[in-house]
């Protein structure tokens, strides 16, 4: 397994959380007077949640998010709802809300986004509903800050090599995550918020574990892998069993390429499954990745000559600046700098 694919793993327990991760702030602004809301208590908050959900009303395009560069000309993802007695709902479309608002970090500063944030949030709420919405942010921002000492860790050496010891890091992962998640949430917001992932990850971690163990036949692991998805939600299993379907083809399609096939072999392969609008978009896909991926290896290995010339800190910094912005675009270079953080942070691998 790849020292990129060996980190990405984790992203199985702690989702999300390199978008923020990598220009988290040191500090979370004070965005409120104190005195301007008075915010219940985790106990109170749960307990009048629980109440028949009424959707508040909304605009999908927000003038206020049109302010934040990076989300001009976007939708507002998520939503934020009340129920009959004008409490918050709680459940992941009030994540998604908060994520969209705060997938503009990097752009405009954690400051602007809060402001932005709330500013919006005052339109489409009243109390208590904003009061505990205000709350409930506070801990969700407390949270994506812990789990910075999570995703700063990186994977030792034999955990690049060795599938057992790669589990058991991202088992452990997985429950340091679920502590963290109980510490800042009450019991109803951490199951509305990240039950769904939580489920998710633990039947892949658990199918993980499965596919390692030698003492099963290959009908026995396939009975088993059945077992685990059933305990699935309903979505959640359908939505697997989709992902598990276009998984297998995408790998076979890839396999096809590897194995010298020529494009119209592979559309022929796809058009067995998909639409032909949907054949054509996965061959484009699948094109634009593989160019993007052998750019991106010549990159490092231009960057790698750069960093043999015995340059100081600053200018090795600069000279890898400029050659980003020399050979990716303005759209690209996120990616570009997101994977060099990843391989920056990863182990020497071990000699073979």
């Amino acid at each position: 397994m790849s020292k990129f694919c060996s980190l990405s793993l984790v992203a199985v327990a702690v989702a999300g959380g390199l978008t923020l991760y990598w220009r988290w702030p040191a500090a979370v602004p004070e965005v409120l007077p104190a005195a301007a809301v008075v915010v219940p208590s985790r106990q109170s908050s749960t307990e009048r949640l629980s109440l028949p959900a009424a959707k508040a009303p909304a605009e999908a395009q927000s003038p206020i998010a049109a302010t934040l560069p990076s989300l001009a000309g976007t939708e507002v993802d998520g939503q934020l709802r009340t129920d009959a007695a004008g409490n918050l709902v709680l459940d992941l479309a009030l994540r998604d809300y908060f994520d969209y608002f705060l997938s503009a970090v990097d752009h405009s500063g954690l400051d602007a986004v809060i402001e932005a944030l709330l500013a919006d949030a005052h339109q489409r709420l009243t109390e208590p509903a904003l009061g505990q919405m205000i709350g409930l942010l506070g801990d969700y921002l407390d949270y994506k800050r812990a789990s910075m000492a999570l995703m700063q860790q990186p994977l030792e050496a034999r955990q690049q090599v060795d599938p057992q010891a790669q589990l058991q890091a991202l088992q452990s992962a997985f429950a340091r995550m679920d502590e963290l998640r109980r510490a800042h949430f009450s019991a109803a917001a951490q199951e509305a918020l990240f039950g769904a992932e939580q489920a998710y990850a633990r039947y892949t971690l658990d199918s993980l574990a499965l596919q390692q163990r030698d003492d099963l036949g290959e009908a026995q692991r396939t009975q088993m892998l059945e077992q685990l998805r059933a305990r699935l939600p309903d979505a959640l299993r359908e939505s697997e069993q989709r992902q598990q379907l276009a998984l297998e083809q995408l790998q076979h399609s890839e396999q096809l390429w590897r194995d010298g096939a020529d494009e119209q072999q592979v559309r022929e392969f796809l058009a067995m499954t998909y639409d032909p609008d949907t054949v054509q978009r996965l061959l484009d896909e699948q094109r634009h990745e593989r160019d993007w991926q052998q750019h991106y290896h010549a990159y490092r290995n231009e960057l790698a000559s750069l960093q043999g010339r015995g340059l100081s800190e600053a200018d090795g910094e600069q000279l890898q600046r400029q050659l980003r912005e020399r050979l990716f675009s303005s759209e690209d270079r996120h990616r570009v700098e997101t994977y060099d953080a990843i391989a920056a942070k990863q182990p020497e691998p071990l000699d073979p």
